[in-house]
């Protein structure tokens, strides 16, 4: 494609190749390295791209084998998948660096387990971006130097209004692949091909008018389009680079994209990505409601069509269904009576997502004349309480992670007894005293936390009468095979507590 200069096109012909592109010269950058300048420094950021891998520690060390005080060592804050760090300013000069996870209680340096370490360089006014891809066990480890824009050039970009881009395709399995742009009020048809790229190869600097964009992405030569993006809106000048990486979500695209500046990044799904949902009964016995059936139907109504969840058993998933990203209104009636429980209850589906809907029981004093008053003779009693279905709805976790895991934990119970739950997780040479891993869960909510691989003793506490009663514990074991979980504490009249904790996959929910 010619090198044209944007600005330089006349206005009707910009319109329609709004992104005819510069390849920027490293020379008019002035971000040539120079060891005779005291002064010069540079500059490196890391960008997790490995699916599996935990969060990753960077350390920068100036010399090895030297712990002088004025020698360079640094370890920076974790990075978790699909995440930047900031941008670190160094000399220019060598260094070594260690990617590395925290195996153990400790995150120093010395108690981290390496993943990857090498030397590099250092050179003025480049930003030299270290990509960690692949799997965690074996990862790839990519140093792309990306010269830094001198003031001249910002201040024309300013004047102009364009913003530099970069690609690089850390697709796990796709060599080879084009990139394509059109404004976001046109098609494919209209599109522009930017790039064509192959693994982890870093692009020419392309200047494009500051507007609103999509990307296509294609097999290298196709026209068939794998990845449009939604609206990627450029208001702003600076440099970006766009990760084109394997999309681990729920929506059928194989791509999505991350749009990386020196400070921000921002995830793109695929413009026509779908969503997952499953859903949960926690609707069992119930006193207030003789007449039920332990059994619901469940009807779905939204973009896409679903056909009806009949007889939904309590303590079960339903299947995982596919859905359109969109707002949906949900109904929910007893099986045994078709008894409507909960009606057109409003479940907003973001796309490349994967959610779980939790139902369980709650109740609320009935004020049939609403007056406000639910005390009518003044005893200082309730009259009267009714049954409510309730909703929790819990994104999955998408990832398959190596050597740690994310906990869902979810209180869904309802009794006057307690309202707050505290989960611990007790390893071999702890007790619950001692352990600092513990969450605390209110009835009708959940919360997270990531646990390293090992055999915990899990309890669940709660303050009852001014004492902490074990209302359930479990033995779990996590290894690099197990999948993200969510503990689900419910009522259960088998227990002599009435309480238990299911455990439940995440990502791969099994009624079997």
């Amino acid at each position: 494609m010619p090198a044209k200069n944007t600005r330089a096109l006349s206005t009707r012909y910009k319109r329609y190749l709004p992104f005819i592109l510069t390849a920027t010269s490293i020379l008019l950058l002035s971000a040539c390295s120079s060891d005779d300048d005291d002064d010069s420094t540079g500059y490196i950021k890391f960008y997790n791209a490995s699916s599996n891998s935990p969060a990753v520690f960077l350390t920068i060390d100036e010399d090895l084998d030297n712990d002088d005080e004025d020698e360079f060592e640094q370890t920076f804050s974790s990075i978790s998948f699909g995440r930047t760090g900031s941008r670190i300013q160094l000399d220019t000069q060598d260094y070594f660096y260690e990617l590395a996870w925290q195996n153990e209680d400790s995150s120093a340096r010395g108690d981290l387990e390496i993943l990857a370490e090498d030397s590099i360089r250092i050179e003025n006014e480049i930003t030299h971006w270290l990509i960690m891809s692949g799997s965690a066990v074996s990862p790839e480890v990519t140093v792309l130097p990306i010269p830094n824009l001198s003031d001249e050039q910002l201040e024309q970009d300013a004047e102009d209004d364009v913003v530099n881009l970069r690609f690089v395709n850390l697709h796990s399995s796709v060599d080879n692949i084009d990139a394509y742009l059109s404004l976001n009020d046109e098609t494919f048809n209209e599109a522009q091909l930017i790039t064509s790229l192959t693994p982890t190869t870093l692009s020419d600097n392309y200047r494009i008018d500051q507007d609103q964009y999509k990307l296509y992405v294609t097999l290298a030569g196709s026209q068939e389009v794998l990845f449009t993006s939604d609206e990627i809106n450029y208001a702003f000048g600076g440099q970006y680079l766009l990760s084109i990486r394997d999309n681990i979500g729920a929506g059928g695209s194989p791509f999505v994209v991350d749009n990386i500046s020196n400070s921000t990044i921002e995830q793109f799904d695929a413009l026509e990505s779908t969503a997952n949902l499953t859903i949960y009964s926690g609707l069992g016995e119930n006193e207030l409601l003789s007449d039920f059936a332990e059994n619901i139907d469940v009807q779905i109504q939204g973009p896409s069509d679903i056909d009806d969840i009949d007889g939904l058993a309590y303590g079960e998933f339903s299947d995982n269904y596919t859905l359109e990203s969109g707002d949906y209104r949900f109904t929910i009636k007893n099986s045994g009576n078709d008894n409507v429980l909960l009606q057109n209850r409003v479940l907003s589906i973001p796309k490349n997502n994967s959610k779980t809907l939790f139902l369980y029981w709650t109740d609320e004093a009935v004020d049939d004349d609403n007056d406000g008053i639910i005390d009518e003779n003044e005893d200082g009693i309730i009259d009267e309480v009714r049954a409510v279905v309730s909703s929790l709805v819990v994104d999955n976790s998408q990832l398959l992670r190596l050597y740690d895991k994310q906990i869902t934990m979810l209180n869904l119970t309802n009794t006057d007894e307690f309202g707050l739950v505290t989960f611990y997780f007790v390893t071999a040479d702890e007790i619950i005293d001692t352990t600092d891993t513990q969450r605390n869960v209110i009835a009708g909510n959940a919360t997270s936390l990531v646990l390293r691989n090992n055999t915990y003793q899990v309890f669940a506490i709660a303050e009852i009468d001014g004492n902490e009663i074990i209302l359930d514990e479990l033995s779990l074991t996590l290894d690099e095979s197990s999948p993200d979980l969510f503990l689900l504490l419910e009522h259960d009249v088998q227990n002599s507590s009435g309480f238990s904790i299911q455990v439940a996959d995440q990502r791969y929910i099994d009624n079997d």
